[in-house]
């Protein structure tokens, strides 16, 4: 119903996904947003195709690592103004305005913490370890791991002890007269840290194997030496990361 939705210009990135849609904008140092123009662009066709938004539920985030951010005017619809906050759910992940994932791990820790509740009952019942090592996989892992290939390499190390904790609660469930170690075991499973970086190589191995992969676009320039086999193994031209958030980023950290 909205693939026809498209907003006027180059400068802008949108991703939609069923009744949801995130438009985003870089704005050069001391320039000017544009973002009400595809604001008022996107309510316009609404109004055309007889959709009605909901200016209560649009959310404005601003990331600006200046020391004093520019004032940016405020984005409305129909004269209503868009809350500004400090972080906003896009498809499932938290993102934050100092772009740090501590909101982020929070969310899905307590959600997974949560759950861990019908682990403990489904034991009490008497059910087999191998069907709680699979509810564990379907019901609590897969929402500590969802899209972790984007914030794995950027975790600090106490946020990466704060999603381990969740699965070291469960193995203690399942497996209550067993150390942690013991438990992996027995299971057959590597920690979360393990998994997430095995994870995310195999996601920038299909990237990089694929030329059709739709974030195929996101790599950079294959290096010319590592095509002529030379002795330099850098596979990309990556570009100099004058940061850690950008160095320990996800397709920036596998290409270096």
């Amino acid at each position: 119903m909205i693939n026809d939705l498209k907003l006027p210009g180059g400068s802008f990135s949108m991703w939609k996904f069923a009744d949801d849609t995130t438009v985003s904008e870089v704005v050069p140092s001391s320039g000017e947003s544009s973002l009400q123009e595809a604001v008022n662009h996107i309510s316009s066709w609404s109004h055309s195709n007889h959709f009605q938004l909901n200016p209560t539920k649009c959310k404005e985030l601003i990331v600006c690592f200046q020391k004093i951010p520019p004032p940016y005017s405020p984005i409305t619809i129909d004269g209503m103004q868009f809350q500004r906050v400090s972080s906003a759910k896009v498809l499932g992940v938290t993102i934050s305005n100092d772009l740090k994932w501590n909101d982020h791990v929070d969310t899905i820790t307590s959600k997974a913490a949560r759950r861990l509740y019908l682990l403990s009952q489904l034991k009490r019942a008497g059910i087999s370890s191998d069907d709680l090592l699979a509810f564990y996989y379907s019901v609590i892992r897969s929402v500590l791991e969802f899209s972790c290939q984007l914030f794995h390499r950027s975790l600090p190390k106490y946020l990466s002890d704060d999603i381990e904790r969740i699965q070291r609660r469960a193995m203690r469930i399942i497996f209550p007269n067993l150390s942690y170690c013991e438990a992996l075991n027995k299971a057959g499973i590597p920690t979360l840290s393990e998994r997430r970086e095995s994870l995310s190589i195999k996601l920038f191995e299909d990237i990089v194997s694929n030329e059709h992969h739709k974030l195929a676009n996101l790599l950079p320039q294959m290096s010319s030496s590592y095509a002529r086999r030379l002795r330099n193994k850098r596979r990309f031209n990556t570009p100099v990361c004058r940061t850690d958030r950008f160095m320990n980023s996800f397709i920036i950290s596998h290409a270096m």
